[in-house]
């Protein structure tokens, strides 16, 4: 059997790579990139003598946590190092997502795992795996721990299991004196509320990457200005028009990962597949048709907008973030969701449109 033409030329692979890796700093990713580099700066200034300044980052799912994680660890790849005393690899950030858990040894195994430990963390007791982590951390001269994902470590658990796990944090954090900035959805913050040693340790909590909603209609258009300024394939026409970046935000939800990953990067790579100079609108509409999960939420359905008449397209933007009902009773849901609203190009305040400005 002969061997299928591939889809892509080698040209057109490196623009699909190209698309696939861009990477755009909104205001409050560039805030928490200033703050991930003081910690980590602090710490190294300070030698790792007290303890450090620890941060969460929380936001919804597909706010761009892990696409802005996935482009800082590119800035700090972990490399081998040749000297005297022999070879050794050197982890300057250490990442890891964290595991669904309902006992800290997961944690610290899985952490063990992706630093390199020959042992993959399997053998030892909490005490001994979390010796033996803190000691490679030090060997591996790491700077920076990333902790993805916290909401799984305490996901449908109890009080007692959320306690240990924030408990096993803290002795980390004394231990190894690292910075560590946490990543998670909004109520993932329950970790450090039942645990009020953990809670002093990690302080700053203020930084959330939101949604966009009718009050930052302005910020989606420049976001999506600087996008489209990236893009190795161009739209036919301006993606942050007031209409056109309507009718993205309405696909959206004004939600980035939806955006980017739902709308345009498919977009583009469907017409670069075509041999086109550019995509169209109807590469975006075809693109939203494609994925069910923008159209499909849990309690309410997006028709497509795009070939639609601007009146006639209605969006939804959040409202509240989701949080952890800790008053809920045990056998009762304590992930309280995000709620969202139905908007309408009307609806939005003219001094939040750019063109109206």
């Amino acid at each position: 059997m002969s061997n299928e033409s591939e889809l892509f030329t080698e040209h057109q692979k490196k623009i699909v790579k190209q698309i696939k890796n861009i990477f755009v700093a909104t205001d409050t990713l560039q805030l928490i990139l200033d703050e991930m580099k003081e910690i980590r700066e602090l710490s190294k200034i300070d030698e790792y003598e007290n303890l450090p300044e620890c941060i969460f980052i929380g936001g919804e799912t597909g706010t761009g946590k892990s696409h802005f994680i996935k482009q800082y660890q590119r800035e700090y790849d972990r490399y081998d190092l040749i000297s005297h005393l022999g070879e050794r690899t050197i982890v300057p950030v250490l990442y890891c997502e964290l595991p669904k858990a309902t006992h800290p040894k997961p944690v610290v195994s899985e952490l063990l795992d992706v630093l390199g430990d020959p042992l993959k963390g399997l053998k030892g007791d909490v005490r001994q795996l979390t010796s033996r982590l803190v000691h490679l951390l030090k060997e591996s001269k790491t700077e920076l721990l990333i902790i993805d994902e916290l909401q799984h470590a305490i996901e449908k658990a109890s009080n007692t299991v959320i306690q240990d796990i924030g408990e096993w944090f803290k002795i980390l954090i004394n231990k190894s004196k690292i910075p560590i900035a946490f990543f998670g959805e909004p109520w993932a913050t329950a970790v450090f509320d039942v645990n009020p040693q953990l809670s002093r340790r990690v302080s700053k909590r203020d930084f959330v990457i939101p949604n966009y909603t009718a009050l930052t209609f302005d910020k989606f258009q420049m976001f999506i200005e600087n996008l489209q300024k990236k893009l190795p394939i161009k739209p036919a026409q301006d993606l942050f028009d007031d209409e056109m970046a309507f009718k993205l935000f309405a696909a959206s939800s004004g939600n980035l990962s939806n955006l980017v990953k739902g709308i345009i990067m498919p977009a583009s790579i469907s017409a670069l597949k075509e041999g086109a100079d550019c995509f169209t609108e109807e590469h975006m509409k075809l693109a939203f048709k494609q994925r069910k999960s923008l159209s499909q939420k849990a309690n309410f359905v997006i028709k497509n907008p795009f070939k639609k008449k601007i009146d006639d397209i209605e969006g939804w933007q959040q409202l509240t973030s989701s949080h952890w009902d800790n008053t809920a009773n045990t056998k009762a849901e304590r992930i309280i969701h995000a709620t969202y609203s139905r908007l309408k190009f009307k609806d939005i305040p003219a001094n939040q449109i750019l063109s109206k400005r």
